[in-house]
């Protein structure tokens, strides 16, 4: 199981919060992203072709910033749901303000009592159950939607 509760929990994933200066207005993050980071995010919102910023880092050698993105504290939970997923989870969890991945290796005892702990906080499971990954196909054209 992997778990995501705070904007560093991402910063693995390729998803860097750098300062929170950078909005005018006090209310976004400011992040370089990987490109195991852009694709997370572009999968969150569903923009396969993902454009972003230039990167304010280079990040490193092996896994250099593709970009820079500011995005408000309230699209951690989303964000998280994404990488666990992108990442191999099989499903994700909502539980309070806590996001939990399930692997493919946990085992139904460790899933069954954590699912017990969290019982009164769990709030949604999500798993991609679509057609076409985080997407599903149009039924009539065939087209991924």
């Amino acid at each position: 199981m992997k778990s995501i509760a705070c904007w560093n929990d991402v910063a693995p994933y390729g998803i860097v919060a750098l300062t929170g200066e950078s909005c005018g207005l006090g209310y976004r993050i400011l992040f370089d992203l990987t490109e195991q980071g852009r694709r997370i995010v572009a999968a969150c919102f569903g923009i396969p072709q993902f454009v972003l910023a230039e990167p304010w880092n280079r990040g490193a050698a092996d896994d250099p910033h593709v970009g820079s993105i500011m995005l408000s504290r309230e699209l951690l939970i989303p964000i998280a749901v994404f990488t666990l997923l992108e990442t191999g989870c099989t499903e994700v969890w909502l539980v309070g303000d806590l996001v939990i991945g399930i692997e493919a290796g946990d085992s139904e005892l460790e899933i069954d009592l954590q699912r017990k702990f969290h019982e009164k906080s769990f709030r949604r499971r999500l798993a991609y159950h679509g057609t076409a990954g985080s997407r599903n196909r149009h039924v009539m054209s065939g087209r991924v939607v």
